[in-house]
């Protein structure tokens, strides 16, 4: 009698122990998975992006993959056309389009 007592004990004290695991791995999972969201938004968010200014000043070139982003603030870029800029932009990728925030001259 005291053995099947005690084998039930072990049974219930190792199915709460397995469910606690288990528990704690999703929420580090979860946890994981908000970080990654959160760079994301950072990605997504404000970079950093160095190019060339279009002779109209509507568009950029941008130096790494020469990809050409319209550029929704263009007065942002007065007096910097056909010229090698740094900039701190906001990136829409779904239509391609900067907005700038800052201008730096390259060094």
């Amino acid at each position: 009698m005291r053995s099947s007592i005690l084998v039930v004990l072990c049974l219930a004290f190792s199915m709460a122990t397995v469910a606690w695991s288990q528990d704690q791995g999703t929420s580090q999972s979860g946890n994981q998975a908000n970080q990654n969201n959160q760079s994301q938004t950072n990605t997504n968010g404000n970079q950093n992006m160095s190019g060339k200014v279009s002779h109209d000043g509507k568009s950029m070139t941008n130096d790494k993959n020469d990809k050409s982003y319209s550029v929704d603030n263009p007065q942002a870029l007065q007096g910097m056309e056909d010229q090698h800029v740094a900039l701190i932009v906001h990136v829409d990728p779904d239509h391609n389009v900067i907005h700038v925030i800052q201008v730096e001259p390259p060094q």
